[in-house]
């Protein structure tokens, strides 16, 4: 007979407590992070403008440099926000009203008029990500997100859409391919301040643009010159359309209609094309001919041509 010790049972343990989840924790902290990140990149964009009037003050200026020396900043790519802002301080406001097509994530040259001056409008993007960036950004401010790719064929029934009808304050397009058909077609709208982006790679003299398509996209990496219209080809669709070239700033140019009164003077090209470094020893019409894209001349009066082989234009 086997006599059996029967084992005894394992001690009972009790399972380790578990974490508590700390997923919105962890995100309010991210977004301390971010908005502290934030506040230092304001700080490095805003110090080198103060600096810059520190230093200006006094001098004796032309109108045209006066007028840059206000530039800033916050939210726009560059330093638009300062110089829409001085403009605005020149020729008065009306209804406040603006129309941002390309807005970006951060509401392109239009998120500081809105968030600090009480401004209202339109902010459109093709990208959906950037429509749910600025609808949360300024979800609690007066404005219309709306994602959809603009064309010209579409640009007029969107503005009437939105009430953006006759005269408003601000159009700022940035499409980054047919900003100059979009503005050449809209006629619904009257802004009295345009500020369009343009290609500083085609040079200060030519009159081009890219071809019109609707569904216009950028290229790969070794022709992303290929886009947008010159300077010049902008300033001659300017006056068709009766406004007259104000100021630069890198990539935008600002224009004012003929019947805004203001103490600037019509600016001129070869004095206004202020292109960044890199645009130096940049041959892209040879590499835009290389890949045998066309563009469009722009004549005298403001109209675009047919396609061409873009060595015609060299």
């Amino acid at each position: 007979m086997r006599l059996w010790k029967r084992r005894s049972a394992p001690p009972q343990v009790d399972p380790a407590p578990r974490k508590p989840d700390r997923t919105d924790e962890i995100i309010e902290r991210l977004a301390r992070v971010e908005s502290l990140l934030e506040q230092v990149s304001y700080g490095q964009r805003i110090l080198p403008a103060l600096a810059r009037r520190q230093f200006l003050d006094g001098v004796d200026l032309s109108p045209t440099a006066e007028l840059r020396s206000h530039r800033f900043g916050l939210l726009s790519q560059n330093e638009e926000d300062g110089l829409i802002l001085e403009l605005f301080k020149r020729i008065g406001v009306t209804d406040r009203r603006f129309a941002e097509i390309g807005c970006g994530v951060n509401g392109g040259n239009s998120g500081f008029l809105l968030s600090e001056c009480g401004w209202s409008g339109l902010m459109v993007d093709g990208r959906n990500a950037c429509v749910k960036k600025v609808a949360l950004r300024y979800g609690r401010f007066d404005v219309t997100a709306v994602r959809q790719r603009v064309t010209r064929e579409g640009i007029n029934s969107l503005f009437e859409e939105q009430g953006l009808t006759g005269s408003i304050d601000l159009l700022s397009l940035d499409v980054d391919g047919v900003d100059f058909f979009l503005w050449e077609a809209l006629h619904v709208a009257q802004p009295r301040v345009v500020v369009i982006e343009y290609n500083y790679l085609f040079g200060p003299e030519r009159s081009i643009s890219v071809p019109y398509d609707p569904e216009f996209s950028l290229p790969d990496a070794a022709t992303r010159s290929y886009r947008g219209a010159s300077l010049e080809a902008m300033v001659r669709l300017g006056r068709r359309k009766g406004y007259r070239l104000v100021s630069t700033e890198r990539i935008n140019a600002f224009f004012l209609r003929d019947d805004v009164t203001c103490d600037l003077p019509t600016g001129e090209v070869a004095e206004l094309f202020q292109p960044p470094a890199n645009a130096l020893n940049n041959d892209a019409i040879g590499r835009i001919s290389q890949a045998d894209l066309p563009l469009v001349v722009v004549d005298e009066r403001g109209c675009p041509g047919e396609p061409v082989p873009a060595e015609s234009v060299r």
